[in-house]
């Protein structure tokens, strides 16, 4: 099904229910309905990687070129001229899965603060669950991240670390990546449809998180030089859910305790960023 911003009401559209949301029902309710339409909501995504870099000659290939440059750029700064690399065994691919894994947080993230602006035209043309916006937003950078986790994958037999056990759990830290970005875009949506300079704001400050989140350096190097820097650093569940992409692919060291916290934090952050779109339902799209 093909769905554009500014649709028509045509028949394969009407025969998904897309005008029968009730907007007092209970969150248990209006989670059924947004899985009765989960092809709906995946249409869209779908839609927008294909019509994306259509006129280019790489096409979708430039999907892979924004993280690939950066992890280059950063391995040169912090590899090479800091001298970061020798501190870390394989730092190019400890630098790569870093890299790649907040650049998908900073993308849903970012592409969730603008999601209910930029789909204005669909939403005052038909009834759906307003947060089916945003999920779909989240669903798009994780199709891309998996374009992009072929280039980790590659980087793993180029630097002659093969699959292990381990890997068996890459659909567990996918999962709760996904809930931690899906609760920060349902909140970056809400706030920027009250307060449009929010996504002027989001980027930047997501610029800020990547050098405290231990993409190019480890957070070790905060450590034991204040104690709220070390509470704030260790608590963050981003720094523990790419350390557990790295403990998956390359076997580096993983805290037990923190990794735990981590999964509480992921899935109470969906929650809280569900409850608090919700909230503002009957305001989007009216804008």
């Amino acid at each position: 099904m093909t769905v554009h911003d500014d649709p028509h009401p045509e028949s394969d559209v009407e025969d998904q229910g897309l005008f029968s949301l009730n907007e007092s029902v209970s969150s248990r309710a209006y989670v059924a309905d947004i899985w009765k339409r989960r092809d709906f909501a995946l249409s869209l995504p779908i839609e927008e990687l294909q019509s994306q870099h259509l006129d280019t000659f790489l096409g979708n290939v430039w999907h892979l070129f924004d993280p690939v440059i950066s992890a280059g750029i950063y391995f040169l700064v912090f590899g090479v001229f800091l001298g970061v690399g020798a501190e870390v065994d394989n730092f190019i691919l400890w630098l790569v899965i870093g890299v790649f894994a907040y650049d998908l947080t900073a993308s849903t993230i970012s592409g969730g603060a603008k999601s209910i602006a930029g789909r204005q035209g669909l939403m005052r043309s038909f009834r759906f669950p307003r947060a089916i916006v945003p999920i779909s937003n989240a669903l798009g950078h994780l199709l891309s991240f998996g374009f992009q986790f072929l280039v980790i994958i590659a980087c793993t037999f180029a630097t002659g670390i093969g699959p292990s056990r381990r890997w068996l759990l890459l659909p567990v830290v996918v999962l709760l990546h996904s809930a931690f970005n899906l609760g920060g875009s349902f909140i970056a949506a809400r706030l920027n449809d009250s307060y449009r300079d929010m996504q002027e704001i989001v980027p930047f400050v997501l610029r800020l998180m990547r050098y405290t989140t231990g993409v190019m350096f480890p957070v070790e190097t905060f450590f034991g030089k204040n104690a709220l820097i070390d509470f704030v650093v260790r608590a963050n569940p981003l720094v523990q859910l790419i350390n557990f992409y790295r403990w998956v692919i390359i076997g580096t060291d993983l805290n037990i305790g923190l990794s735990a916290l981590a999964l509480i934090e992921s899935f109470a952050i969906l929650w809280f960023g569900f409850r608090f779109f919700r909230v503002a339902e009957y305001k989007y799209g009216k804008a």
